[in-house]
């Protein structure tokens, strides 16, 4: 019913706003791997998900997007109503952010009986699940004083590329505008492919500045479950609700652990330069943020 009722919301927005390229699914949908319905099968999508296209102009009838679980592929474009993106945001009561403490104690080792590898079946994809999922806080002296949001951006160079300026061992603290927080993937191995809100990641999208929100311009930071769950017990909201509400549009200050995302490679211009999927600048990020405050706009 839920879900019915936020698509009769969504048929309301005017014309001007469909201009934005966010859609919402009004049948169930099968994601392609190309703009044909012979094209090979990435998965099913349901009547009522969230989609951000990838480019305004149709194929064969067939619209390229990115789901929410941050698949790529093609659906059918009669299936995809536009809609202005702050329509699909959880409603939640405005309120301001409260600095997170320091000092935040979060269990290590299993999260409401997911392990911190998750449930993934690849040794690599288990040690990358593991630093998704570290819960130990990082001390003054983990902070790499060189990872400014501008580094993370800049385009690689050298012999190792984008994997090899930054180091997994390290933190950052970095000052940097809120361009969107939506829900993480819904079957994230992380998170034991659990796709409740409680479960899921919350995915922050920084950049530069108001007017510098190219996908390919964009650094990814991410909100875990047990740390969310650490700071509730403390008094701070760190859902994805109200975050929406609290850092969307605004700038922050955070911290956090570094994190190459292999599985991202492909979908990001630092590693996969000139790729039209491309969403994101850089495979690294901050992940798992472990501190996050107001800021302002630096000079």
């Amino acid at each position: 019913m839920r879900r019915r009722l936020l698509f009769l919301s969504l048929l309301l927005v005017p014309l001007a706003a469909r201009a934005q390229q966010v859609g919402v699914l009004t049948h169930d949908a099968v994601l392609h791997d190309g703009p044909s319905r012979t094209a090979p099968r990435l998965g099913d999508l349901a009547a009522g998900e969230t989609v951000s296209l990838l480019r305004r102009e149709h194929r064969n009838g067939y619209l390229q997007v990115r789901t929410q679980t941050e698949d790529v592929g093609w659906v059918w474009e009669l299936y995809v109503h536009l809609v202005d993106p702050t329509e699909v945001h959880e409603p939640t009561t405005p309120h301001t952010l409260v600095p997170s403490p320091l000092g935040v104690d979060v269990p290590a080792g299993d999260f409401d009986n997911c392990p911190d590898s998750g449930d993934a079946q690849l040794a690599r994809v288990r040690v990358l699940n593991r630093l998704k999922n570290r819960s130990a806080e990082p001390r003054d002296a983990d902070i790499d004083s060189s990872v400014t949001l501008a580094a993370m951006l800049a385009p690689s160079s050298g012999d190792s590329g984008d994997l090899g300026r930054f180091q997994e061992t390290k933190a950052a603290e970095i000052t940097a505008f809120v361009y969107r927080v939506i829900p993480g993937g819904k079957k994230e191995t992380a998170n034991c492919k659990l796709g409740d809100p409680v479960h899921r990641d919350t995915h922050i999208e920084l950049i530069l500045g108001p007017s510098d929100t190219a996908e390919i311009r964009r650094v990814i930071a991410e909100v875990t479950p047990r740390w969310r769950a650490a700071l509730k017990d403390r008094g701070v909201d760190w859902s994805t609700a109200a975050l929406q509400q609290t850092i969307e549009g605004h700038w922050v200050r955070l911290r956090g652990w570094l994190m190459f995302d292999l599985e991202h490679q492909a979908q990001a211009e630092n590693t996969n330069p000139g790729n039209s999927a491309n969403w994101r600048a850089t495979a690294w990020e901050i992940h798992p943020i472990t501190f996050l405050a107001a800021a302002v706009s630096p000079p």
